[in-house]
């Protein structure tokens, strides 16, 4: 089952490279891209000359404008959980481009999307692009990588080494990994930890969930008015070796979307699944 799903995809060295893939094979030089995005993106995309027109995102996560139909529009499936949201825009938008960074199992909408490998398993190079045009030019494949991803250092040494790759085909390692690791097995752990943690903070996150049977997602993401107590959540994982995401801090405060910058994305692990079990207890 993984091969036929595997066989059917562009097999890359990095989410970041698939984009990069796709601003050629469509020759884009202009792009729709969300101000509330991780930094990567958009370097990504300045380093390729392709101007960016930056728009906004409401509390539904979806654009607060309308584009032309022809624009090319990169949209990102925050947390793993905006399948819906995906979908609507993928109607509306013939060149619609899903970031599925966030969302490895999510399902092609739009013109393409791609997936980050290394967000949902620990290996060090991977990114999986679902496009119907494929370039003539044969890139080489990347090295294989030995560097244990298991802490927050780890995970930036790993990030510095892909950092300045250019297209590569997926590493034979990782490859052969995703041959054979359990996907379903994945799927069923990531949505129960989700679930776990919601039941212990859904009356205290500010964020509520329309969860679609296609979303599987990556992160548990929590916003609260009591600052104080995520930032006590926060350090009391850090303590236990589980590094939190946020993304654009560097967003002004004017912006609609600058309370998301403070969002907890809560990694689904084992280690976190336990932790909640001993630690943290719902009002």
């Amino acid at each position: 089952m993984n091969e036929d799903f595997l066989n059917s995809k562009i097999l890359l060295n990095s989410a970041r490279n698939c984009l990069r893939y796709v601003v050629k094979s469509f020759d884009i030089k202009k792009i729709a891209v969300p101000y509330f995005i991780c930094p990567v993106v958009r370097q990504t995309l300045k380093n390729d000359g392709v101007e960016i027109n930056f728009y906004h995102i409401n509390n539904d996560f979806l654009p607060d404008c309308e584009f032309q139909d022809d624009d090319f529009v990169l949209y990102v499936n925050y947390f793993g959980i905006c399948s819906r949201q995906n979908e609507i825009l993928a109607k509306r938008y013939k060149n619609l481009i899903s970031d599925n960074a966030h969302a490895f199992f999510a399902k092609k909408k739009g013109l393409a999307s791609f997936s980050s490998v290394r967000k949902f398993f620990n290996v060090n190079d991977g990114g999986i692009l679902d496009c119907d045009r494929i370039l003539a030019q044969n890139f080489p494949q990347d090295e294989n990588r030995n560097l244990s991803v298991t802490d927050f250092n780890s995970f930036l040494k790993n990030e510095l080494s892909i950092d300045n790759q250019p297209v590569k085909i997926m590493s034979s390692k990782t490859q052969n990994f995703l041959k054979n690791v359990n996907f379903e097995q994945k799927m069923v752990k990531n949505s129960q930890i989700f679930a776990k943690i919601d039941e212990k903070l859904q009356k205290m996150n500010n964020l509520k969930f329309d969860i679609s049977k296609d979303d599987v997602p990556m992160v548990y993401p929590f916003l609260s008015d009591d600052f104080a107590m995520m930032e006590n959540i926060s350090k009391m994982l850090e303590t236990k070796g589980v590094y939190i995401i946020r993304y654009g801090s560097d967003l002004p405060k004017t912006y609609p979307e600058y309370d998301f910058t403070k969002i907890m994305m809560i990694p689904l692990t084992s280690s976190v699944s336990r932790i909640f079990d001993e630690k943290i207890s719902s009002p």
